[in-house]
């Protein structure tokens, strides 16, 4: 088995027990048969850090395969992944009493969850620093026409979440937020792949 065998399968282990701590969480609900006190912004939340675990273990693919097995490239790999436990840890409440209020357990704890997952993005962005400067010295054009702008977008998208204060805009936002990773992830590769094609044509 080679370094990167070796620890996709421990780095898959950890983001599957965030994600297993997230679907334990709406199981409960449905157990509970609280299913109906299922606020949409808590929903919301559920589904972009869903699809946001899902599209950071696709990142690994292409990240992490000259990952070295010591604790100088763990890191922050390992620490993403706990960042991602965590704030799928919350995102349900876990008292009874608290799927009474889901709204209001949402607005006290939404700044906690979409911090760790602000944490996750720049830890992204550490085990991606091979690739970006790869992209900007072959690629520059793809550099800051593409990744510069979506992460920006994404990033500027969480911290407007973080503080704004109405429903209709979280809702608004977090429904942004799954649409910017599920489009690009859905076929990935495929809009870099487009930009790349016109900026360096063949």
């Amino acid at each position: 088995m080679d370094s990167f065998s070796y620890f996709i399968t421990f780095y898959s282990l950890i983001l599957g027990l965030a994600l297993t701590e997230l679907l334990g969480g709406f199981a409960y609900m449905v157990r509970a048969r609280k299913l109906r006190k299922l606020e949409p912004q808590t929903a919301l939340l559920a589904v972009f850090i869903l699809i946001d675990i899902c599209s950071t273990w696709i990142d690994g693919w292409l990240s992490l395969k000259s990952v070295t097995i010591d604790l100088a490239g763990l890191w922050a790999p390992v620490l993403l992944a706990i960042c991602f436990y965590l704030a799928a840890s919350v995102v349900f409440p876990h008292d009874d009493a608290d799927h009474e209020r889901l709204a209001d357990y949402y607005r006290e704890r939404k700044r906690f969850v979409i911090g760790l997952l602000l944490a996750v993005e720049m830890l992204i962005h550490v085990t991606y620093i091979d690739v970006f400067k790869d992209r900007l010295a072959h690629q520059p054009a793809l550099f800051w026409a593409w990744t510069v702008p979506y992460n920006i977008v994404i990033e500027g998208a969480m911290i407007a979440l973080m503080v704004m204060s109405s429903r209709r805009a979280n809702i608004l936002l977090l429904a942004a937020l799954i649409l910017l990773l599920t489009i690009p992830y859905w076929d990935q590769g495929s809009i870099q792949n487009a930009l790349a094609h016109h900026f360096y044509p063949k």
